[in-house]
């Protein structure tokens, strides 16, 4: 179970006693709570029991299927009458619409009536940043003309809620009434769009970044081997600027590249939740696929990925294209729990600077759309995605059905329906638009919640707008989290939902070469304890470990009781109480013998290095990034746990930094610098120079 997901619905606590007893039931109906210390726990009236090894995932604290309910939302109530007339509901009733068992995966095309909730210009809940998302939405779709990324059709796609309205488009400030144009290197800077409708409606989409305008990669000495070999470092919250300071040493140290973490537009609040401002898993929910997250701008992305391939380091993303934001967690201002007592809650906000994109779902609702008379759905139109785009709302309960895999909501997060063709086609846009602004690749989140024939549909069409072909120095890889489903996963092809070789023979059908297929990866989390799980078949003799990408400590265990890996004594956790010298040698092992290795210099080609932070005083699990500081706090701050803002950038540390919300900076430890470098075929740095 993905953990960094796993506290994000617990929108409105009940605090309950349990009965003796209840928290004895069979692992399969646990219902996970999503607290991660056992006071807190124990406070919101679930129980604690910690698993460890843990290797089918099981929650630390859990519901059971009693009368008592947990912190979470729970269960939807029955069938709400619909409102006649329109209106909102009476009483505490919520809407329960578009929920569905079964082998039902699709919403019902009748809730296409539902789109268009977003208010309009001068309405109740209007905001600048809503533009004219309430009549017009568009995205622009990049296609590259050859594997030279030097050319491109830009087509702009547009629908108004008026079929009759006529839509026109001004691109780089020409009038374009096709909406589609071509461009060439010629065109030096990013690419300002407008979308008009003849009924005097307007949006002004994000700019295009095309990718000849990126620099070039500085060559540096090494076995690089054109991008295809190296190590990573995963920057856990550090800033876009931050980064940009810190590349010049990561390439003097050696390392080919850094990954830096959700650079989508993502939820944000003034509120705290579970006493905290802005935790770090809301990362993890999209609004939009707009470069405007939380660790910076499209033009602060910008600025850091020239400056980092200048200087010869790769940036790659986290890519998050399963789910977007959880239910309940979106712009309506009207929410209410019938399972707390009726607690009603507004509307949570975005990293977008200056405002907010509209973005709504179906969870725990009572009022109707102005303009629909019906209950909102999922809608995120500055994306635009609306209702028919997601899968009907059913709980992901079993970790074992590939119908629950991949249809269901992950822990209540709005699930995308990657069968449609017209999600694959925008997932690819997304996909494209980072390889545009400079991206060398991305990893694919929650991408075993995505079925393996949707994967390579969105690929396929994410390889035809690059020019036809993968570039050379691209790699991608799939988060895809074992368990007790590692048959399922990776060591049965004939599972039906499988990401080894069934996986793989369907990338050769669908056209992609053997060195393409070895550029898409999967994240070995079965390293280090059982690394033959996270491949082919199950099998390092028969597949290898061309395709695998592996890492010691990741961001998913930053979080208390957090157990998504069972690494069992062969790697450790430094925040939560790994001891130094313990999680050093793990990560100088890394380099120098990773288990199930028997040629280190080819095997294992993708290594990744996390530099985390320390949570607060009394463990607060904000980011020290200063958007977790509750003096930003505006709506029921009373118990907000600060997390006050430290600078991720030092150019004195030599590493193991340490302290509440404190950045750990472990990349920069000489030990681990030097194993990597010999790996790589670079000679030994003095630990005096290691500091810039």
């Amino acid at each position: 179970m993905p953990t960094l997901h796993s506290a994000l619905l617990s929108l409105v606590a009940v605090t309950t006693t349990r009965a003796q007893g209840t928290c004895n039931v069979p692992e399969h109906e646990k219902t996970d709570c999503g607290i991660g210390d056992q006071k807190g726990c124990e406070a919101k009236g679930c129980c604690w029991k910690p698993v460890d090894p843990n290797p089918s995932n099981l929650p630390w604290c859990f519901n059971s299927p009693g009368p008592s309910p947990g912190p979470s939302p729970g269960p939807k109530p029955g069938p709400a009458p619909p409102p006649a007339p329109p209106g909102p509901l009476v009483g505490c009733q919520v809407f329960s619409g578009n929920q569905c068992t079964g082998d039902v995966v699709e919403t019902d095309p009748s809730f296409e009536a539902n789109r268009w909730f977003t208010p309009l210009k001068g309405e109740e809940g209007y905001q600048t940043s809503f533009q004219d998302y309430g009549r017009l939405v568009a995205h622009a779709d990049v296609r590259y003309s050859d594997n030279t990324l030097t050319s491109a059709t830009v087509t702009v796609v547009a629908k108004h809620k008026d079929p009759s309205v006529v839509v026109s488009c001004i691109l780089g400030g020409k009038v374009e009434a096709s909406c589609k144009s071509e461009f060439s290197a010629k065109q030096k800077e990013p690419l300002s769009i407008v979308v008009k409708g003849s009924d005097g409606s307007e949006v002004q989409l994000e700019d295009v970044d095309f990718r000849w305008n990126a620099p070039d990669v500085k060559p540096r000495d090494g076995d690089y081997r054109g991008g295809q070999k190296g190590a990573l470092v995963e920057m856990f919250g550090w800033p876009h600027a931050d980064i940009e300071k810190e590349c010049a040493e990561l390439a003097k140290l050696g390392y080919m590249g850094v990954k830096v973490f959700p650079v989508h537009e993502q939820v944000m609040s003034a509120e705290p939740f579970q006493n905290m401002l802005n935790p770090w898993y809301f990362m993890y929910q999209p609004v939009s696929y707009r470069l405007q997250g939380r660790m910076g701008t499209r033009a602060d992305l910008r600025k850091m990925i020239a400056t980092c391939r200048s200087v010869g380091v790769r940036v790659y993303a986290d890519a998050v294209t399963n789910h977007m934001s959880g239910g309940g967690n979106d712009a309506n201002t009207h929410h209410r729990n019938p399972q707390a007592g009726c607690t009603k809650w507004g509307n949570k906000t975005s990293s977008l600077p200056g405002g907010h994109s509209p973005f709504y779902t179906q969870d725990f609702t009572y009022t109707v759309g102005k303009h629909t008379g019906k209950q909102p759905l999922q809608e995120f139109p500055a994306v635009p995605y609306g209702p028919l785009d997601f899968h009907c709302e059913r709980a992901l309960s079993s970790w074992t059905d590939p119908l629950d895999l991949n249809a269901g909501w992950l822990t209540g997060l709005t699930d995308l329906n990657t069968e449609r063709e017209n999600v694959q086609e925008r997932i690819a846009a997304y996909l494209t638009d980072l390889i545009g602004i400079g991206f060398s690749g991305f990893r694919l989140d929650a991408a075993k919640h995505i079925k393996p024939d949707d994967l390579v549909g969105i690929l396929s069409k994410f390889k035809r707008n690059v020019g036809g072909s993968l570039p050379t120095d691209f790699f991608t890889w799939l988060e895809v989290l074992l368990g007790g489903e590692a048959d399922l996963l990776m060591c049965n092809p004939d599972s039906g939902y499988n990401f080894g070789s069934y996986f793989t023979g369907k990338l050769a059908k669908a056209g992609f070469t053997a060195a393409e297929i070895n550029q898409i990866k999967t994240w070995n989390s079965g390293y280090p304890k059982e690394p033959e799980k996270g491949v082919d078949d199950c099998s390092i003799a028969k597949s290898g470990l061309q395709r695998q990408v592996i890492q010691n400590d990741d961001h998913d265990q930053q979080n208390p009781g957090s157990s998504s890996r069972d690494m069992g004594d062969q790697g450790c956790v430094l925040i939560k109480g790994c001891d130094e010298a313990k999680h050093r040698a793990f990560e100088v092992e890394l380099f120098t013998n990773p288990p199930g290795s028997t040629d280190n210099k080819n095997d294992y080609p993708i290594r990744t290095v996390l530099s985390s932070f320390y949570w607060g005083e009394n463990s607060v699990q904000g980011m020290p990034d200063g958007k977790s500081d509750c003096s930003l706090c505006t709506i029921n701050c009373e118990g907000c746990k600060t997390m006050p803002y430290a600078a991720a950038y030092d150019p004195t540390s030599k590493g193991y930094d340490t302290g509440a919300g404190k950045y750990t900076r472990v990349h920069r430890d000489s030990s681990i610098v030097n194993a990597m470098r010999a790996w790589m075929g670079l000679t030994e740095l003095a630990p005096r120079e290691v500091i810039v």
